[in-house]
């Protein structure tokens, strides 16, 4: 774990960090649209109901989460990286 924290020290490979992640989690969506949308994907329409129900209640709740929890970390921690470079571009201008 520390050296997943100690590789994302600089913001460069921060935002680098995060690019992948999105990249990745956009899985989510495609199996959501997937097996929610009309007509059902032919793969996911071969599952019993049931099956798919339940496949499709938890692919909402892995979105939610990204969502609720991921996203609302990254955007506050992005506001506060922008708030540190006004900061020192402040500092910079002033001198």
């Amino acid at each position: 774990m520390i050296s997943i924290l100690s590789s994302l020290d600089s913001p460069a490979t921060y935002v680098q960090g995060l690019a992948k992640l999105f990249n990745q989690v956009q899985i989510l969506d495609e199996h959501t649209k997937a097996v929610a949308g009309q007509p059902t994907a032919p793969l996911y329409a071969a599952f019993p109901p049931d099956v798919r129900a339940g496949l499709e209640l938890k692919l909402r709740r892995a979105s939610e989460f990204f969502a609720k929890v991921v996203l609302t970390f990254v955007i506050r921690d992005m506001a506060l990286l922008l708030d540190k470079y006004v900061k020192k571009c402040e500092k910079w201008l002033a001198e």
